[in-house]
């Protein structure tokens, strides 16, 4: 009966092993999935701001901008507010970043800059020296190649896989004159300032890019607070520091 029952007790587990071995995942499973979530996680991170940007980019493109048509007898605010952080900015960290670029491909041109400031709850915040992220296309690639310049120089690159069938709009880099803390500066003196006030800890966004019928780049300056859903977006003219007036579209 001893030895019976050894079999029966035995026997079932030696037939359970293959089946708990065959239901274990390999480590290189385990390691794919892993990176797969750590990448995702990354991805989303590093996109968030990057995704509200183009949110409130497709919200106002169907603005149409047409300076001639605002009433001239609206004042414009004195220019009151400055942003004093004036060596880490859009200009100054664009070199390397398009040395890079280069490198990757000679044709490559410049289609975005953009920086952020998450959880903005004083002025002098706005404009401390943070990362830069430049959008470069190639039209021999058919590629857009993404180059981060952290403030101490530390570059990070990102080649897009996936080949571009509708080119982007290019910058022409030779009329961008107006630097980033002058673009801040200027939303600031148009209503920026007060949104900080009455929304302590929202964010400010700043991205250099083309805007539908109007020519050369544009600084688009952008104060978003998710929670009240208050929102104020300046248009300024790269080349000559203008406030460039929009009628969004109802």
């Amino acid at each position: 009966m001893s030895k019976q029952s050894g079999l029966d007790l035995s026997t079932p587990t030696r037939r359970s092993r293959p089946a708990a071995r065959r239901s274990r995942p390999s480590v290189v499973q385990r390691l794919r999935r892993r990176d797969i979530i750590l990448l995702t996680g990354l991805t989303a991170l590093a996109c968030s701001s990057l995704i509200t940007v183009g949110l409130l980019i497709v919200r106002f493109q169907t603005a149409r901008t047409a300076p001639a048509a605002v009433s001239q007898d609206v004042p414009k605010p004195a220019p009151v507010h400055t942003v004093p952080y004036v060596e880490i900015t859009g200009l100054s960290q664009y070199p390397p970043a398009e040395q890079q670029a280069r490198q990757w491909a000679e044709d490559a041109q410049l289609t975005a800059a953009f920086a952020n400031w998450p959880q903005v709850t004083a002025l002098d915040q706005i404009g401390a020296p943070g990362r830069w992220t430049y959008r470069f296309y190639s039209p021999a690639k058919e590629r857009l190649l993404i180059v981060r310049v952290d403030p101490d120089d530390q570059l990070q690159v990102i080649e897009h896989v996936v080949q571009i069938t509708l080119p982007p709009p290019l910058l022409g880099t030779n009329n961008w004159l107006i630097d980033s803390p002058t673009a801040l500066a200027t939303w600031l003196d148009y209503g920026g300032a007060d949104l900080v006030r009455r929304n302590p800890g929202l964010e400010v966004l700043i991205q250099l890019r083309s805007l539908n019928n109007y020519p050369g780049p544009v600084w688009m300056v952008v104060g978003n607070d998710q929670r009240t859903r208050d929102i104020l977006v300046v248009l300024v003219d790269a080349s000559e520091g203008t406030v460039i007036p929009t009628n969004p579209a109802p």
